[in-house]
């Protein structure tokens, strides 16, 4: 065998061994990745199972220090608020809040900047610091529109986010604001109707709640107010009509008023309603119950005649007349003169036992019993005696609110029989609380002598043609330290129309007004309160029904001078 031979036998031999070889290095290559390929996956779940160890740990172990809480939406659904003929008076809409969290804020400063350049209203400092703060989340401001909404969204600011929320809104603004009140930002009852009915118009199935009031007469009522408290440079106004057939008050205003929209932008005082909260001495407005109550105690009739014309002392103190009649009175002329003396004869026969259970039956020795929280306590004598009996009867010594002094002449006038003011709209199958406090003679000859103030009387600038006005003017000083302030007045004039069947029960009070031109240095009530009450009532007569005077009613009203008419 030669060596070419021997040489191409040995590699016929050694080409098994070769191929073993490199299968052998396939295989430890793919051992290999796959090692590497373990490893990795280990290497990712180990990783994987560290951060979600990480991320219970911070939501789950750390007692909250880092967690992103966000605020709830405040979706309280709530009834609306509608007048009797259902105008809108309060609705919840649905606007937006601002809010930031602050650990996620990047330049607190700078944002605070860009969201103040926005919302003018906030102020820098105080966003800069809830900005600055380590709290989870801020408010910055609520009940935005979806306008300012989008402005702040297009900021663009990280940690600044919003909530769709529930809003009050009052459409009427400043008319009628003490009446309906308002509501707090969680939409809970602060004032007025909103509070009284906060229960019904949260649980309430129906989308509305009526109330009593006619907002075209509220207009009318405090516009006439508010231009006669301009006139006469008042130091606030206030007034109530009243439907003395079924207590519903119809207009109730006080000025100076605020916007239920913003009730925290206002000085509380404006917030204070006077016609239900602030308590006077109304002076004269109080002698036709005092009429009242001598005609129902039968100690004095129609026709006797009260010598006024001469000086009249009751214990220590004279008893004063403005303006002096020059001859005897009847009970008619007495209230048409506005006699004090005549009154305060009347009274002492009343007595004052009497006189109590009369004023207590009226509703006038407590607060006025009706929905609202918004009623005053009167001020009542601590000692009732002979001279308080005298003073009380014209209407000074107690001091009262317009609105309950409305209710009580709505009685005398209301066939005797007192019902209870409400601010919810009343139909047939509503139970109204009532009660009789005169004879219906005695309402009559009441409303006969009441008639006689507006004709013949100091009432004449309130008497409306075509609706048989009856009223009375009341003219009183303001207490002050150590007696009454003759230069700080209250004025009020209580009226009722329309004399052939008394429907509708009003009062006017303007506390201290000024003499203006026109007056004759008088500041007195015959001069603004009438006049204001009798611009009301020509403003309102033609919208309320049953209002007119029927002129084929007769009237036995006689106002007896010195033995003649």
């Amino acid at each position: 065998m030669n060596m070419r031979d021997q040489v191409s036998s040995s590699s016929q031999n050694f080409a098994p061994m070769r191929s073993m070889v490199v299968e052998d290095d396939e295989y430890l290559a793919v051992s290999e990745g796959r090692i590497r390929i373990r490893i990795g996956a280990f290497a990712f779940l180990f990783m994987l199972a560290i951060a979600i160890i990480r991320l219970a740990e911070v939501s789950l172990l750390s007692g909250g220090a880092h967690q992103r809480i966000l605020p709830q939406a405040l979706t309280t659904e709530r009834s609306n608020l509608v007048d009797r003929h259902g105008e809108l008076l309060a609705t919840t809409l649905e606007t937006y809040s601002l809010y930031a969290e602050p650990r996620r804020i990047w330049n607190p400063q700078h944002s605070a900047q860009e969201i103040v350049k926005t919302r003018t209203d906030l102020n820098l400092k105080d966003v800069r610091e809830k900005l600055e703060s380590d709290r989870a989340f801020v408010w910055l401001e609520r009940g935005l529109t979806p306008k300012e909404r989008q402005t702040v969204f297009e900021l663009g600011l990280p940690g600044i986010g919003f909530r769709t929320e529930s809003k009050r809104v009052y459409p009427r603004g400043k008319l009628a604001s003490h009446f309906v009140g308002f509501t707090n930002l969680d939409l809970d009852g602060v004032a007025g109707a909103e509070r009284a009915l906060n229960d019904r118009l949260v649980q309430n199935n129906a989308p509305s709640v009526a109330l009593s009031l006619d907002m075209r007469v509220q207009y009318a009522l405090a516009d006439e107010l508010n231009a006669s408290r301009e006139k006469f440079d008042a130091a606030s106004a206030s007034g109530v009509v009243m439907n003395i057939k079924t207590g519903e008050i119809i207009a109730m205003a006080s000025l100076p008023n605020f916007d239920p929209n913003n009730p925290g932008a206002t000085l509380p005082e404006t917030r204070f309603n006077h016609a239900a909260m602030s308590t006077y001495d109304l002076g004269s407005v109080f002698k036709p119950l005092t009429m009242a109550m001598a005609l129902e105690d039968g100690v004095a009739n129609k026709m006797e005649l009260f010598d006024v014309h001469k000086p009249y002392k009751v214990r220590y103190k004279y008893i004063r007349d403005d303006h002096p009649s020059d001859v005897p009175l009847n009970m008619a002329g007495i209230l048409a003169e506005s006699s004090n003396r005549g009154t305060a004869m009347l009274a002492q026969r009343i007595g004052a036992d009497k006189q109590r259970t009369h004023l207590r039956h009226l509703g006038l020795l407590d607060r006025v019993p009706y929905e609202l929280a918004e009623s005053a306590h009167p001020q009542v004598q601590s000692n009732w005696g002979e001279l308080a009996t005298v003073t009380i009867s014209y209407g000074h010594g107690l001091s009262v609110t317009p609105l309950a002094l409305t209710a009580a002449i709505g009685a005398a006038l209301n066939d005797g029989v007192y019902i209870a003011p409400t601010v919810l709209r009343r139909d047939a199958a509503s139970k109204v609380d009532m009660r009789r406090v005169f004879r219906s003679d005695v309402s009559r000859d009441v409303r006969d002598m009441m008639r006689g103030v507006v004709t013949v009387g100091t009432g004449k600038k309130a008497n409306i043609k075509g609706y048989g006005v009856m009223g009375k003017t009341g003219t009183a000083e303001k207490p002050a330290l150590g007696g009454y302030d003759q230069k700080r007045l209250v004025t009020s004039f209580v009226a009722a129309f329309p004399y052939s069947d008394p429907t509708y029960a009003m009062i006017v009070t303007l506390d201290e007004p000024k003499a203006v031109e026109g007056t004759y240095g008088y500041a007195t009530a015959g001069w603004n309160a009438a006049p204001t009450a009798g611009n009301v009532i020509a403003r309102i007569g033609p919208m309320l029904p049953n209002a007119r005077h029927v002129e084929s009613f007769a009237s036995n009203a006689g106002v007896q001078q010195g033995g003649q008419r």
